[in-house]
């Protein structure tokens, strides 16, 4: 099995695939969580995608270890916001 930081270096390297099993890994998870700050699913769905569009779009460093923490802190800051 991939690791996260794994994919993920694959993805920033050009790898697609690697952001898709990511997205795959996380995304229903995440939707939940989000659902958990917000109590709407639909808008929990909405940052959910939003969550990894900024991942894609900032493309951030992260260290070993940290991208799962890394992905629930950012999605926690776009839930309060």
């Amino acid at each position: 099995m991939v690791s996260d930081e794994t994919a993920y270096r694959k993805y920033l390297a050009g790898d697609e695939a690697a952001a898709q099993l990511l997205v795959e890994r996380y995304g229903d998870a995440l939707t939940l969580y989000i659902n958990g700050v917000l109590g709407d699913i639909h808008e929990a769905e909405d940052l959910m995608i939003e969550a990894f569009a900024y991942f894609v779009a900032k493309k951030p460093h992260i260290r070993d270890g940290g991208f799962r923490a890394y992905l629930y802190k950012s999605a926690r800051h776009l839930a309060l916001r």
